[in-house]
């Protein structure tokens, strides 16, 4: 028997997305990833034309005050701009498809940038294409290569001293043994990272740089061995 706001979620998605389904059905996959006393945000993930495509779906009791005396009515209204404005300045995180108000009841349906282009038309991003000036002298791409590899360094370091700042806050509230299939309720802020990371634009040209990189160390690595082995025979 799937959860009541499950079920208004689910219900809620169907209409949004002029869908076929039963709600009743779509709301055994829909996860709560937070629950408040006036507000929540639930996933789900749906087979499409584009390929597995993940939703947000925050729902608020408008006239229930949360500890901080905030109502679902100012939430929805924040959240509702803050996402309205993301999608102007096209900055990182979930992209709003539809919203609605149902009696004490307010709803926002929100997914990735990309299935959010997908849906409404607006193709793939653009091919990466480096500027003409930086490709006009030879001095200039290797003090690009050099800066960029500089400060490529610092974020990494950085993301990795949160990401274990992350691991060791996890730890602290109980969850000591961690693994891929561990379940962890998100706050928003995690939410809007978790979605930001399944986002395939998000990080695209990290993981290019990074598999580059590996490869050209890997490749390095392995002459430099090949030739110490035959300065050795």
């Amino acid at each position: 028997m799937p959860d009541s706001q499950a079920l208004k979620a689910a219900a809620f998605l169907v209409q949004a997305l002029e869908l076929d389904d039963d709600p009743a059905a779509l709301a055994d996959d829909v996860v709560a990833l937070k629950r408040d006393a006036n507000a929540g945000i639930f996933t789900i993930e749906l087979d499409s034309s584009v390929g597995s495509t993940p939703f947000l779906i925050y729902d608020y009791q408008l006239s229930v005050r949360n500890d901080d005396g905030l109502d679902g009515q100012a939430l929805f209204d924040a959240d509702l701009r803050t996402l309205e404005r993301a999608a102007e300045v096209d900055t990182p995180g979930p992209r709003i498809l539809a919203h609605a108000i149902a009696g004490g009841e307010a709803f926002v349906l929100a997914t990735t940038p990309s299935v959010h282009r997908a849906l409404t038309g607006q193709g793939s991003a653009s091919a990466l294409v480096a500027p003409a000036a930086d490709l006009a002298l030879e001095q200039q791409t290797a003090v690009a290569r050099m800066d960029a590899a500089n400060e490529l360094l610092r974020l990494l370091s950085e993301a990795d001293d949160a990401a274990l700042r992350w691991l060791r806050a996890i730890q602290a509230e109980g969850n000591i043994e961690i693994n891929d299939e561990d379940f962890l309720e998100f706050n928003d802020a995690e939410a809007a990272l978790a979605l930001y990371v399944l986002d395939d634009r998000s990080i695209q040209h990290l993981l290019r740089a990074l598999n580059l990189f590996v490869a050209s160390a890997k490749s390095q690595s392995e002459n430099v061995l090949g030739r110490l082995g035959g300065e050795s025979s």
